[in-house]
């Protein structure tokens, strides 16, 4: 009887825990394969066109709201929608921008298996963000995190921004980093790793053809 009790518990709580699964962030360096110029929140609902203007063929229609009603992220609706994060708690849905002309149009990724675009047409001055912005807005009062795929050798705390500059640690296991300002492709952090220690420096969050290191948590952890 206990032996039941614990297996209805166990499937009650795995069902309530579901919503939270929605919730998607890139944790290597595979998740991103096309970064483009920075990215773009998206609206509740939106609709994705072949070319920069309104009469040109709607390639697809795209309602926030059904996505983020939805426990599970692996429905059809979620795969015609390629957010490089996706935290409806948030209300964050980022795509990647690839072009950004002005007029208020942007080339998005739409795909980034395959790299597909499409154009998204947004009056918020606000929802494009680079990269730098991007990790002020959310990593500053929420943190960041490495990508778990990322060299061990490049998990370094520098005392400048230079790699030929003295190594000041080795990184373990960085659990928790913060940071206080971004210089370039270089941001001055704070990181707890499994010894418990803060350890601060200079650590490179960006390489040199744009792709990244680490990305910005979106709440709490």
């Amino acid at each position: 009887m206990k032996k039941l009790i614990l297996i209805v518990f166990f499937i009650f709580t795995f069902f309530i825990a579901l919503p939270s699964r929605a919730d998607i962030i890139p944790l290597s360096t595979k998740s991103i394969k096309y970064y483009g110029i920075g990215v773009l929140n998206m609206p509740q609902s939106y609709t994705v066109y072949q070319y920069p203007y309104k009469e040109s063929k709607i390639i697809r229609e795209v309602n926030f709201e059904q996505l983020k009603r939805s426990a599970i992220v692996n429905t059809i609706d979620m795969r015609k929608v390629s957010y490089v994060a996706y935290v409806p708690s948030n209300n964050v849905a980022l795509l990647t921008v690839d072009l950004m002309p002005g007029n208020d149009w942007y080339c998005v990724f739409l795909d980034q298996r395959t790299g597909e675009t499409g154009w998204v047409y947004n009056d918020d001055k606000s929802a494009f963000m680079t990269y730098r912005q991007l990790f002020y807005k959310y990593g500053k009062p929420y943190g960041i995190r490495i990508f778990n795929d990322l060299p061990e050798d490049e998990k370094v705390l520098y005392a400048a921004e230079d790699k030929n500059s003295q190594v000041l640690e080795k990184l373990t296991y960085p659990k928790f980093i913060t940071f206080t300002v971004i210089r370039g492709n270089w941001l001055l952090a704070a990181v707890n790793d499994m010894t418990k220690q803060a350890k601060v420096g200079w650590f490179n969050w960006r390489n040199d053809d744009g792709t990244l290191n680490m990305f910005p948590n979106f709440k709490e952890q």
